[in-house]
């Protein structure tokens, strides 16, 4: 029983992981504790090393290099989501015999998966780190499969038994509008759960040994990890039981290695090894050992790694250069995108966020929306606010509360009420008021600042106006105009946030609940 231990501890523990930040991410009645999505998001290596990178605590992120470092890959096979989400398909291939069960040995495919590796530092020291951080990431990819792809469909399947359970005397359902996508953000999600389906259904963990970035540089720390499983030549008699059990294909029989660089730390091969041959041992400071277990140096990484620096150099010299050639374009306070309070603004937000699509999920009004072209590329599927879709909730701080990343950051509620991220604009010609001579003022009623009034006009109808200094651009009143098929206030982005003037008299109107308006 002890040599199963480790493997029942890895799976209760990548269980407890994988559920809960499933969960999280298909939350559409705000069930989740916000403190345990974020918990969970935060534990994550990406997150982890953006929030090291732009001055925070580095304790998860110096943790799992640590971990990694002591015992190998840890980090992949029980925090990982999109690791555990292979090992699931993994389990159900093997299960419905889509494949064989045994996986022999196979080479390290060294060249792609370091490729993969330098292709994103070197975006990242040309100044593209928002965009590797957002495609690259293994959390942010699983996040936004889960959001984007299955959170709809459980929206439907919710919505479908809405009316069977009502017939039954159930009320504890109710009906919320499936939280589809626009078109052209469906693809990549798509792309990522068949790419990753397809490889795990056909050699497991391949994808995390070739195409992960964040797998290959936890490989090569743990390649020179102090404890590295290995196997003990005398126990072994090639039963060939480990290989059938093992996910990444990196124990060799033939020279009794075991590639630590690919291991991913199951414990598969300690489970299913009946001579109790393979086991952790202390590495550092034996080199004679690990050349007789076939871990000598590789030249040919050796070279790849060197002439990638180079790369890496000169992408980052061009980059300088470019900087100081081309000049910069004014800097504009208008913006196409709105951002959440607590970004700072646009590009701060652009350079944290990871695009893991957690806050979209958490909104409780649905306001937070991935987007398209709105930031232009670097923004591709971060979150925005639309407010044709919802409004920013004036006393809610639910999106600050889950993001592992720091790119919307912590604030109080009452310093939130003032961040001012928009701000409105009145087209008094598109006006219902002037229009079609109908009093109306939803804009004015909705707003919670007082931003938006309303002064005499005509025959005992009212305008409205908006106060620039009060207005902290939530949507409420773009959200309730009830003018079509423009609205007469849009809510224009700022590209920083700044901080408007306090003036709260009484509770504002909810839009999403009656009063005659909006139409």
């Amino acid at each position: 029983m002890r040599r199963r231990g480790l493997r029942a501890l890895r799976v209760a523990v990548a269980a407890f992981v994988l559920a809960g930040l499933t969960a999280a991410f298909l939350d559409f009645r705000g069930l989740v504790p916000a403190s345990l999505a974020h918990w969970l998001a935060a534990i994550q290596f990406v997150p982890a090393v953006v929030v090291f990178a732009t001055g925070g605590a580095a304790v998860a992120a110096v943790a799992i290099l640590v971990i990694t470092l002591a015992l190998g890959r840890v980090y992949c096979a029980v925090v990982c989501p999109l690791g555990i989400f292979q090992d699931v398909i993994g389990w159900l291939a093997r299960g419905l015999r889509l494949r064989r069960r045994l996986l022999p040995f196979a080479r390290a495919n060294n060249g792609l998966r370091y490729g993969v590796l330098v292709a994103t530092l070197a975006t990242i020291a040309v100044g593209g780190a928002s965009i590797a951080s957002s495609h690259t990431d293994p959390y942010s990819n699983f996040g936004r499969v889960v959001s984007g792809l299955f959170r709809p469909m459980v929206v439907a399947a919710n919505n479908a038994l809405v009316a069977p359970a009502t017939a039954l005397g159930f009320t504890g359902l109710y009906r919320v509008n499936p939280p589809w996508p626009a078109p052209g953000l469906l693809w990549p999600a798509l792309v990522v759960l068949v790419l990753v389906t397809l490889l795990a259904a056909w050699r497991d963990r391949i994808y995390c040994n070739t195409l992960c970035p964040v797998g290959a540089l936890l490989g090569g720390v743990a390649a020179r990890g102090a404890f590295r499983l290995t196997l003990d030549r005398g126990a072994c008699s090639k039963c060939a039981d480990c290989l059938r059990a093992c996910k990444a294909q990196c124990i060799d029989l033939r020279t009794g290695a075991i590639d630590a660089s690919r291991c991913v730390a199951c414990y598969n091969c300690i489970a299913a090894c009946g001579q109790h041959g393979i086991a952790y041992r202390w590495r550092w400071g034996r080199p004679a050992a690990d050349r007789a277990l076939g871990a000598l140096p590789d030249p040919g990484r050796r070279a790849f790694l060197a002439n990638a620096s180079v790369a890496i150099a000169a992408a980052v010299g061009a980059n300088r250069l470019l900087a100081v050639a081309v000049p910069r374009a004014a800097d504009s306070q208008a913006s196409r995108a709105i951002c959440p309070p607590g970004a700072g603004g646009i590009d701060r937000f652009l350079a944290r966020c990871t695009a893991c699509q957690l806050c979209v999920s958490a909104c409780p009004t649905h306001v937070l929306q991935p987007a398209l072209d709105e930031y232009g590329f670097p923004g591709f599927m971060k979150p925005r606010l639309d407010y044709t879709a919802a409004f920013c909730n004036f006393d809610c701080q639910r999106c600050a509360e889950v993001c592992p990343a720091g790119a919307i950051g912590p604030q109080s509620l009452a310093a939130k009420q003032v961040t001012r991220i928009g701000l409105a604009q009145l087209d008094l010609e598109k006006c219902i008021v002037k229009t079609k001579g109908t009093d109306c003022a939803a804009c004015s009623e909705h707003c919670p600042t007082k931003a938006v009034d309303t002064v005499p006009y005509g025959h005992g109808l009212r305008l409205p106006q908006v106060t620039d200094d009060l207005c902290i651009g939530c949507g409420a009143c773009e959200y309730a105009c009830p003018a079509l098929p423009r609205k007469a206030i849009k809510v224009a982005g700022r590209r920083h946030h700044e901080v408007a003037v306090r003036r709260v008299e009484g509770k504002a109107k909810d839009p999403r609940k009656g009063g005659g308006f909006p139409f």
